[in-house]
């Protein structure tokens, strides 16, 4: 039964449902009106993920009753500061952030289960915590959900890389999720930025963006399960979106573009739970080989952590513990990509999300103006190749440069500004200072496309 309780879904198993469960399973209830443990679960796991997971369980351990939660990511988090931690026993996310957080704060108990076989990265990717507070549960690979048929219908290839995303082909055709909005997109931000670089990575997304059209939550990828929607034809998105679709029909495929890396949904025992030993058993279950393959199931369709699973795996399902994955030779380093999460998802809003009507204007100006090959610039209209050259420098300039990113003081005023009224004041001036700063740039920009304009070395 579901019911709503504090603002959000909460899933109760009756007293007499749950001993009859146990006494038709032959399971751990003795006696009749013998007590039935219960652990609570929190999660944001849609529906049919958990669903799958709660009956495999309960037939494996009928003595152990599932009491699920749910809670999108900024909501979970608050409710674990709650008392008692909410009453929660056991966290299972694909939540990166609050799993390092809580880590660092001492709300998860250290692991003790057997995480035997499990490895802690993908290639040089890291999954799990290394201090052993959390531990991947699956993972999810970054890239291009496409659409071969509205693909070839549009007379476009598909893409393969990063940097195709900036061919003025698309344009109007890619659908991008803002980072600040949607829960898997800071990650995949910040595995573009570190794969090309941080000046070079930004420089992309300037040029991509007159091509994205933004998505503002997560529905609006689950959405295109049963192909795009035109114009789109390409999604930037999560593997297991595209993975699920195709697994019950749809005309889709998935490319996995070298430089690309992984979002590990993370499972923990919280600090102050009542249940251990219960809790450990759900844990144990989730990470075993029964558990594992659980997420080959049409409706998951996510990525074990296991190797020795994929094995049994439906056909044409990526592995990516294979030699020759697109992520073998990729070192994401996931502590920096924590550390500047949230001033990532601030500089694309300004730079990126807010500017997509400038953009748009100036890059299609400077394209329709020039073709590039490599470093050189060929101007094909009356205007200066040397303010060609500088305008597309200004275009794909960030506000704030590398060593000013990596500055901890930088990083702590957007990582606080949720709960800290300072740090959010402070904040909010420095978006205004950038806006200036790219209101400027804009303004120099199209004087330096406008014909006849004259430049300077």
């Amino acid at each position: 039964m579901r019911e709503r309780e504090n603002g959000f879904w909460v899933k109760r198993l009756r007293a007499s449902a749950a001993l009859v469960l146990a006494v038709v399973a032959g399971g751990a209830v003795g006696a009749v009106g013998a007590p039935r443990e219960t652990i609570t679960v929190l999660t944001s796991y849609p529906e049919e993920v958990v669903a799958t997971f709660e009956r495999a369980f309960e037939r494996r351990h009928p003595e152990i009753g599932l009491q699920i939660l749910w809670r999108q990511h900024r909501d979970a988090y608050d409710y674990l500061q709650g008392p008692a931690q909410g009453g929660v026993d056991v966290y299972w996310s694909p939540a990166v952030r609050n799993f390092a957080d809580l880590g660092e704060e001492g709300s998860l108990r250290k692991l003790d289960v057997d995480l035997n076989g499990l490895p802690s990265h993908v290639g040089k990717f890291r999954i799990s915590d290394p201090g052993g507070r959390f531990v991947a549960s699956e993972i999810a690979g970054f890239g291009f959900m496409i659409d071969p048929a509205a693909l070839a219908r549009q007379g476009l290839p598909a893409p393969k890389t990063w940097q195709d995303l900036t061919d003025p082909r698309y344009r109007g055709r890619i659908l991008f999720p803002v980072p600040s909005r949607v829960g898997f997109s800071p990650t995949l931000l910040d595995v573009l930025l570190q794969s090309q670089g941080w000046n070079d990575g930004w420089a992309l997304l300037s040029e991509a963006a007159p091509n994205f059209v933004f998505a503002e939550t997560g529905g609006a990828f689950a959405s295109l399960s049963q192909g795009m929607r035109a114009p789109i034809s390409v999604a930037v998105t999560i593997d297991f979106f595209a993975s699920s679709a195709i697994a019950n029909g749809a005309p889709l495929a998935f490319v996995y573009p070298p430089g690309t890396g992984f979002s590990p949904a993370h499972i923990g025992i919280l600090r102050d739970t009542k249940h251990l030993d219960a809790a450990r058993t759900f844990v144990t279950f989730v990470l075993s080989d029964e558990g594992q393959r659980l997420l080959f199931a049409p409706d998951v369709r996510k990525l074990p952590v296991r190797p020795g699973v994929y094995r049994d795996a439906p056909k044409g399902t990526y592995d990516p513990f294979a030699a020759n994955a697109a992520t073998a030779n990729v070192t994401y380093e996931e502590t920096l990509g924590l550390s500047r999460y949230a001033l990532d998802n601030a500089l694309f809003d300004v730079f990126v999300t807010r500017r997509k009507a400038d953009l748009t204007s100036l890059w299609t100006r400077w394209q329709t103006m020039s073709s590039a090959s490599g470093d050189t610039v060929r101007v094909t209209s009356p205007v200066d190749a040397r303010c060609v050259a500088k305008a597309r420098q200004l275009l794909a300039q960030a506000p704030v440069d590398a060593a000013t990113a990596a500055d901890p003081a930088l990083q702590k005023t957007f990582d606080r500004r949720r709960s800290d009224p300072q740090a959010k004041a402070q904040a909010e001036a420095l978006e205004d200072r950038w806006s200036q700063v790219l209101d400027g740039r804009t303004t120099q920009v199209r004087q330096w496309l406008a014909d006849g304009a004259q430049c300077q070395d």
